[in-house]
């Protein structure tokens, strides 16, 4: 089995690949993180770490304002982080398929 495609791990964890895969289908708008850690159902506390790391990563983009006194937290996938998640998506694909035909020979 040659070339066999590397999954990113930074994307792969679960927590941040749910993550990927609800901000890219939110294409333009940024998310609150209430309505994140409602939806996907996270801990505030396991979503800020999930966040942290893939904003190190420069896959997602987090941006803190003041509304009526109070801190909102919004957060959106940025280029990098679109790109990162296809090359994911392609690479498991290949993967997946890879060892398909490994399985039938």
């Amino acid at each position: 089995m040659n070339n066999i495609p590397i999954l990113d791990k930074t994307i792969h964890e679960p927590s941040r690949l749910r993550i990927l895969v609800y901000l890219a289908s939110r294409t333009g708008v940024k998310v609150e993180f209430t309505t994140l850690k409602t939806t996907l159902g996270f801990s505030a506390g396991n979503l800020s770490i999930q966040l942290k790391i893939l904003e190190e990563a420069s896959l997602v983009k987090t941006e803190k304002t003041i509304e009526k006194k109070k801190t909102k937290t919004t957060v959106e996938i940025t280029t990098q982080g679109r790109s990162g998640l296809n090359q994911y998506i392609n690479n498991l694909e290949l993967l997946l398929s890879t060892l398909i035909k490994e399985k039938n020979k």
